[in-house]
């Protein structure tokens, strides 16, 4: 077989990331030269040049192609000859919180929006602790996730719950991606059996330390017993109001390690592995993708899907969890 360029590899990619298929027309060539200018902010003739190999991409742009339409550049460089992978480490800046922990996840609101759009795109998850997606369009339980990052890398010691602030901007973009990762056509969700424990451990401890009220507690606990209704109902239909995607959601009965995340299309892919509290690494690399993939799949072999199925478990699980909550989360506990 014939071995194929770096270059010539990179514009086969181009085109199946634009169109989902190598062999073009005149009319799809012309929106591939179309799209490239739109994201180098080149003129046709400097975009066909680079098409033809007559000028060849510069690395800054094929990063900027490369994150633009959401592939890989491992294959493209060879780096899957040493079998290494590119990973991108996906961290907010102390510096300014808000606003950077806000454009992290407007990136991730556009990414969701993404893959919300392609047909028989999937969402695969396994979550170590309270997922998410279930929670940040809750304002305290989405503040309160940060406010325990900025605890921690920021060694506050007074600061008061109800003192730390967020931005609007940042709720905004909490309930975009929440409105946007549903819209994913089909999403596999597996669940921690101690998920609501975890949370309830972290507000008492800052309860303890007086950082947390009693006032605070009651409206934390309210959002959790939403939370808690909210997942058992899309347990039980298998939807997510006002979708048409289907959600099944699997109970772990082990502990999960970590959280995996994995959005998947037709030619193409996305990982992500949470680290830092609010940060974690993402890849594009296809190897890497599809490890994340069986994985997942993996953790199914411990669980019990309770979505049109395992109704006795499902509904022991949440009649606990709310019983964990009302009980255990309470200044008089």
């Amino acid at each position: 077989m014939k071995e194929t360029s770096a270059h010539d590899r990179l514009i086969r990619t181009i085109r199946t990331a634009i169109t989902e298929k190598e062999n073009l027309t005149k009319s799809e060539k012309e929106k591939v030269a179309s799209v490239l200018g739109d994201i180098l902010c080149l003129g046709k003739e400097s975009v066909y040049r680079r098409l033809r190999g007559e000028v060849r991409f510069s690395f800054e742009e094929v990063a900027q192609i490369s994150q633009a339409l959401g592939f890989s550049v491992d294959n493209i460089i060879g780096s899957q000859v040493d079998k290494k992978a590119i990973f991108e480490l996906n961290l907010v800046d102390m510096t300014h919180i808000n606003l950077n922990y806000t454009k992290r996840i407007e990136e991730y609101v556009l990414l969701a929006s993404k893959f919300g759009t392609m047909e028989n795109s999937t969402f695969k998850c396994a979550f170590n602790s309270l997922p998410f997606i279930f929670f940040l369009h809750y304002d305290s339980l989405a503040k309160f996730r940060l406010f325990k990052w900025a605890y921690q890398v920021m060694r506050m010691q007074s600061m008061p719950f109800r003192d730390f602030m967020i931005d609007k901007e940042l709720m905004t973009a909490h309930r975009a991606f929440v409105t946007e990762i549903r819209k994913v056509k089909n999403s596999q969700i597996i669940i921690n059996h101690d998920m609501f424990a975890s949370v309830i451990r972290d507000m008492n401890y800052f309860y303890d330390l007086n950082l947390l009220d009693a006032e605070d507690l009651e409206l934390i606990k309210s959002e959790l017993n939403e939370v808690i209704s909210e997942i058992e109902n899309i347990s039980i239909s298998g939807i997510y109001n006002n979708t048409d995607s289907n959600i099944a959601v699997y109970l772990c009965n082990i502990d999960i390690d970590a959280t995996y995340l994995l959005l998947e299309s037709e030619g193409s892919s996305r990982s992500h592995i949470a680290l830092y509290g609010v940060g974690g690494i993402n890849s594009l690399d296809p190897i890497i993708c599809k490890n994340h993939s069986l994985w997942i799949e993996s953790l199914k072999r411990y669980s019990t899907l309770i979505t049109f199925g395992g109704e006795i478990q499902r509904h022991k699980f949440f009649q606990e969890q709310r019983k964990l909550i009302n009980s255990k989360l309470s200044p008089s506990r």
